[in-house]
């Protein structure tokens, strides 16, 4: 047998008394030999499907100035001048991030600009609340979209905001449509029925809210009974309020959605 076919296994056997060495040197054992083979890693999964198409949006902070001096202040989602932009005015107690969740996202996949605002005494629009004056803010807004050459303006409001809509987009003769969610007749002493009997017209309302919903549940009746202007009720089963109905009613957006397409392009 030749010296290098002995000195192979002598170097093998070397090997292993020298890992077992290094173990008892450290003060420690060598690691267990695995009794169960660990299944392979399962596939890669794919990740989901975002919630929206990804759109070219371009989210900008603005403000203007109330005619009392107030500065107001809001956020404007940009997909195309050209588009119609639908002006947001959220309810009591909350602020123009309550549209977030929902409806913004909804609105700009749908191909419709969003300029959500804080009304007077919420959120970054300081002051006290004052809703004789919160109803001439809308106009200012208003008049703030058309001078950045957003000219086809829906309003869309919630709760005591739904008030602020149907007031401004009456008040104001080009406005094309007014979105209402969970609207009460006469909400803070804000009046609707000479909108809904005279100023409104022939522009169209969607009106959306539950039937359990006290005020809206009153008011809305009232509403179709005086009106002029063409009006499509959406009533729901239950009692949710405002924002609500987001959560508990998968086709409100949807309906939304599509009223806009048929109304405002």
């Amino acid at each position: 047998m030749s010296k290098s076919s002995l000195l192979i296994p002598i170097l093998i056997l070397l090997a292993a008394l020298g890992t077992n060495l290094t173990y008892a040197q450290d003060g420690g054992t060598p690691p267990p030999t695995p009794l169960v083979t660990l299944p392979p890693a399962p596939d890669a999964v794919p990740p989901a499907e975002p919630t929206w198409p990804w759109l070219p949006v371009y989210v900008t902070p603005v403000t203007t100035t109330a005619a009392d001096g107030l500065t107001l202040v809001g956020e404007l989602h940009l997909i195309d001048v050209n588009r119609p932009t639908v002006l947001l005015l959220h309810q009591l107690y909350t602020d123009r991030h309550s549209w977030e969740a929902d409806v913004i996202p909804a609105l700009l996949a749908g191909g419709y600009n969003a300029l959500a605002v804080d009304v007077r005494g919420h959120g970054q629009s300081w002051g006290e609340v004052n809703w004789e004056r919160a109803v001439t803010d809308t106009q200012v807004w208003i008049d703030w979209l058309r001078a950045h050459n957003l000219n086809a303006v829906v309003l869309m409001g919630s709760s005591m905001g739904s008030a602020l809509a149907i007031t401004g987009c009456a008040n104001d003769p080009l406005c094309l449509g007014v979105i209402a969610i969970s609207p009460g007749w006469d909400y803070y002493a804000v009046n609707v029925q000479s909108a809904f009997a005279e100023l409104l017209g022939t522009r169209p309302v969607l009106i959306g809210y539950a039937a359990r919903d006290y005020w809206p549940a009153v008011g809305v009746p009232l509403m179709v009974e005086v009106a002029t202007c063409p009006v499509e009720v959406l009533t729901f089963a239950g009692n949710a309020h405002g924002m609500d109905l987001f959560s508990t009613e998968d086709t409100l957006m949807p309906e939304i959605i599509t009223w806009l397409a048929l109304h405002a392009g």
